[in-house]
This record gives C-alpha cells, structure tokens and sequence, in this order.
C-alpha cells in the first residue's frame, strides 16, 4: 500500500532542500479556481464554519501493514521455532563433516532473520501502539493549517504563506501516487522546512484529487453562502475526532473503495477481511490525537452554527455500506479457516 510520507527511511518526505522544478509546475494557486467540482470524499472528520478537519493519507489504508506483518510472522515463525528448537535445545544434530551447515546457520541464517523480524516488527509498529489518524484542521477564521506530526507535536502555518502543490510519489507495488502536499518553506521562500500531505485519494484519480483541492480552496476563499453550499456536500464524517473507530466502521471503511463493484469485494474477501481485522486492532492499540488547549481556544465553535457536522450527524449506513462488507469479512475469515483445515487433513493423510 502507499505510505509514502510516513516516518520511516526512504519513504519521508525530503526536507532541508530547494524546490524541485516539478514542484513549481505542480504548484497550486489558493486564489484561482481549477474549474473541477469540489469534492470532499471520505476525508472529512469535522465540518463547521471555524474550521474543516481532515483525515491523514494512511487512515484510508489503515490496517494493511497489520495484516502484513501477521502473515509475516506467521510464515516465518515455524521455521524459526524448528531450527532454535533442534540446533540449541535439542542439539546439534550434525556429524563433524556437515558441521559447516552449523556454521552458515549463525552467520547467514541468523542475521537474515534478525533483519526479517526486524522488518515485522517495524510494519506492525508502524500502525499499532501509535495514534489512530494524524488529523489536520484548516482554520478558517485564523487562516492557519494545523498538522499533527507522526511523534504527536503539531505544526501551525499561515495558509497565505505555504506551498501547495501535487506531489508525486512511487511506492511499489502500487507505483505512482499523487496527493494534495504542502511545503514549508525558509524566509528565502526556496528551502523546504517540513512536508506535509494535505490530501489523498485513495485509489482515486487526479481529477478526485483536484476536487478536494477546491473543496478546501473554496473553503478558505468563499463566502458563508459558500461554506453553507459546502456543508451539503459532506457525505459523512469519520468517526475518529474524539473516540476510536470501531469495528464495524472500521469494516465499512476498508471495503469503501469497492463500494460500486460488491463482487470485488467477495473477491477480495480473504485479504480484505483480515485487514479489516488488522485495522481494529491498530485502532484498538492506538491513541486519539488531541489538539493543544491553545490551538482549541483559538478555533471554539460557537453552538449556534447550522454548518456543524461530524460523525453524529451521520446518516445510517445501508446493506452495501455496512452489511455487505461484514458478510465478505465474515466469508473471507471462514475461507481461511477452511484452507487452514485442508491443509491439515492432508498433511495428516501424508503422515
């Protein structure tokens, strides 16, 4: 899945540079409209006349590296388990002429599997015990973006001061990526500082992606009719911002994508269902951002504003929604025990 950005080598975005000359092409004027329809998608946590809050670029995915490294571990796991059992607890079962067999154990095996284990343990780190979603609030009346870094600390910049652009991305297996990125750059206005991504499509094109660019941009720049025309078109709200998305969301959201194709998802089922899994549990192990006292003082929203909006004012989820999804969970799981319990049966037939 696409993670470029997140806090890992290879994969941040590079700061401490110039702007490259395909930023400057893929610039984006907040005063100009792009002529694309704005469109929020489903990357909206909260919605009213103060501010927007927006979800990261790796909530969509949330719970892919979870899967990932469960099946990791499981793979390699009961080889591991074999060799330490019969070369340490057991003994070394060699004759002194294949006692080089020993020898490339502890120099390539072990190090080989240190560096898997590590790799593991670094994509199920990178998702649990951490924080359920890196929210960002565009403040309306301040006319600031706060961004929640990946360590919890936030970052503020003036919205008429930062640098917006399509950044491009290459993460295989997915290859190329686009998303709304934000630059800030030194007082030489050529330096970038810190990166953010403001936006993200999710398997979606970059005609979506546009759309959520002038959903923000007419955010900031419109009127209060704008804002109101805006505030209808907010499909829902994820139900992050002050509680831990639960399973079943959780289910809705990962099959999401899939939403127009309902026999992709029974497809997909089998790896889908347990990302699904894997994303409750980095949900369940994870804390909820909050923002400081100072940046909740500056954005108060008053009880008055008819264009206050989260997940509470959700509407009901339907059969294809929320139904479906679970029933291509529960499918995918059954079809896993099943192929656990065949492999079983003939390796005790084999015995």
């Amino acid at each position: 899945m696409d993670y470029a950005g997140i806090d890992a080598r290879n994969l941040r975005f590079p700061v401490n540079r110039s702007l490259t000359e395909a930023e400057r092409k893929e610039q984006l004027d907040p005063t100009r409209s792009t002529g694309v329809a704005p469109r929020v998608g489903l990357s909206l946590v909260k919605f009213n006349s103060t501010y927007i809050e927006l979800v990261d670029r790796w909530y969509p995915v949330k719970g892919f590296n979870v899967w990932l490294s469960v099946m990791g571990a499981l793979a390699f796991a009961p080889t591991s388990l074999y060799l330490l059992i019969n070369l340490i607890i057991l003994g070394e079962p060699f004759r002194e002429d294949e006692r080089w067999i020993l020898w490339c154990f502890w120099i390539v095996i072990v190090p080989l599997s240190i560096f898997i284990i590590a790799g593991i343990v670094w994509l199920f780190r990178s998702e649990c015990f951490r924080w359920t979603h890196y929210p960002m609030r565009v403040d309306r009346r301040s006319r600031q973006i706060h961004f929640f870094r990946q360590d919890g600390t936030v970052a503020t910049g003036a919205w008429d001061r930062l640098f917006f652009f399509i950044g491009e991305s290459t993460t295989p297996p997915i290859g190329r990526t686009n998303d709304l990125r934000v630059h800030f750059l030194s007082d030489d206005g050529e330096t970038v500082i810190e990166t953010f991504s403001l936006g993200y499509e999710y398997m979606g094109e970059r005609q979506d992606l546009l759309g959520l660019w002038e959903y923000i941009r007419q955010y900031m720049h419109g009127t209060e009719g704008d804002v109101a025309r805006l505030c209808e078109l907010v499909p829902l709200c994820m139900p992050v911002h002050d509680r831990k998305e639960g399973f079943v969301f959780g289910v809705a959201r990962t099959f999401a994508n899939f939403i127009h194709w309902p026999w992709v998802h029974l497809l997909a089922s089998l790896p889908f269902g347990f990302i699904a899994i894997g994303r409750w549990l980095a949900m369940a192990t994870s804390r909820v951002p909050h923002w400081p006292t100072e940046i909740e003082a500056a954005s108060t929203v008053g009880d008055q504003d008819r264009c206050r909006r989260d997940w509470r004012d959700n509407p009901p989820l339907g059969f294809m929604e929320k139904t479906w999804p679970l029933i291509c969970t529960a499918v995918g799981v059954l079809t896993a025990i099943w192929i656990l319990y065949a492999i079983e049966q003939a390796l005790a037939l084999r015995g």
